[in-house]
């Protein structure tokens, strides 16, 4: 089966975001993919911020990377998308979501891509039912990141199915290597809202961003490689500036005057260095024309519109928890070198180990999220991953 993946891993350095087990959990699943899923290292994307030789994982090479793989994804194709980094909220303004919030991860720029832009990106896989895409989130708020109609598994871990019966000594050993609970550093993957604030104000020389500006200031930094959703807010603003302007020369304009003072429009001038363009690294030239969102405002409570959900075939989400809940970035005796995300570094282990003791015999997604949460349980982690796809594609072999 052909095999193509992007790995991403975003440690922030220098930053106040900064982790230490996102580049690692990149190479751990490079190694899992290579080892029992016949990828070669040339099917596999490798998107890293801590080596200036990869790919840099900003918001626009992250977007170019997964249309570039969609778009070449072949009928039988199996493809993977992983992600360790932040994930964050940022408010929603335009009715689509029941928690007022939308789900998003957090690229090495602070680009941000929310679930919209993710849903946009795959959508073309509709029309290739015999494409295989994989997307596993090690972030905080990854549950619903591609607001799929069936979760699989979900909620806490107790009342879940009997895990895979993994030999006891094995565990005692997988156990030994994550380390136990008093004998971890501990740090989540969650951006706060407040936090990705103050960083994008420091991107624009200190000026105050807050949730009534936040889109308006992601489009001012960003410009074309901001979220689509983004895009249309700042459509929507020029729209009304540019007629507000006209109103007022004539003398009248109050209510489209009272509609542009609500959007709270950001600073004229552009920002440089970093902020503005933010690619380096072989290959950093990435362009994508970002897809235009129809966004029809739902009646309360309906999340996504039905014309904007991926049809349910389409994807196979593994979150490191739900949406309101926070994966870790675990550094096992205070060793970076060891440092790892708690989703990925089980899910190795258990892929591991099943290969170990089923030489031969797919796992399939179901057994490997409910072994993880078995796992993360006995670990001591509260994080409750899930399984979001059809059914179908549940009790499938995992990727191949």
């Amino acid at each position: 089966m052909p095999s193509k993946a992007v790995l991403i891993g975003c440690n922030y350095p220098g930053t106040n975001a900064a982790l230490r087990g996102c580049i690692n959990d990149v190479w751990g699943m490079k190694a899992i993919l290579e080892e029992f899923y016949g990828f070669r290292p040339e099917d596999i994307t490798i998107m890293i911020d801590t080596d200036k030789q990869y790919v840099q994982p900003t918001g626009k090479n992250i977007k170019a990377a997964i249309s570039s793989m969609v778009a070449a994804a072949q009928p039988g194709d199996s493809i993977v998308l992983h992600f360790s980094g932040h994930g964050t909220q940022i408010p929603s303004h335009d009715g689509d979501e029941k928690d007022g919030k939308d789900e998003a991860i957090c690229p090495t720029d602070m680009n941000v891509i929310c679930d919209d832009d993710l849903r946009v990106l795959l959508r073309p896989l509709e029309a290739k039912p015999g494409v295989k895409f994989t997307f596993i989130a090690d972030c905080c708020h990854s549950g619903s990141l591609l607001d799929h109609g069936s979760v699989q598994i979900s909620g806490p871990k107790s009342g879940a199915p009997p895990p895979p019966q993994v030999e006891g000594g094995f565990l005692e050993g997988i156990l030994g290597a994550l380390g136990q609970p008093g004998g971890r550093d501990l740090s989540n993957r969650a951006l706060p809202f407040n936090d990705l604030c103050g960083m994008l104000s420091g991107m624009l020389g200190g000026q105050p961003v807050n949730s009534g500006n936040v889109r308006s200031n992601l489009g001012s930094l960003f410009g074309a490689d901001a979220s689509a959703k983004v895009q249309q807010f700042m459509q929507l603003y020029n729209m009304l500036t540019n007629g507000a302007q006209t109103l007022k020369t004539g003398g009248g304009g109050g209510l489209m005057q009272m509609l542009c003072s609500c959007l709270s429009p950001p600073a004229a001038d552009q920002p440089t260095g970093q902020a503005a363009n933010a690619t380096s690294g072989p290959g950093a030239a990435y362009a994508l024309a970002e897809p235009n969102l129809d966004i029809k405002i739902p009646s309360a409570g309906v999340k996504p519109p039905g014309d904007q959900q991926l049809a349910k075939d389409v994807g196979i989400l593994i979150t490191g928890c739900q949406s309101h809940e926070t994966s870790a970035d675990a550094c096992p005796s205070g060793n970076p070198d060891k440092a790892h995300g708690a989703l990925s570094n089980a899910m190795q282990t258990v892929i591991r180990a099943h290969h170990q003791q089923h030489p031969g015999q797919p796992l399939t997604y179901r057994n490997l999220v409910i072994g993880v949460r078995e796992l993360l349980a006995k670990a001591g982690f509260t994080q409750n991953p899930c399984l979001e796809c059809s059914e179908a594609h549940a009790d499938g072999a995992f990727i191949i």
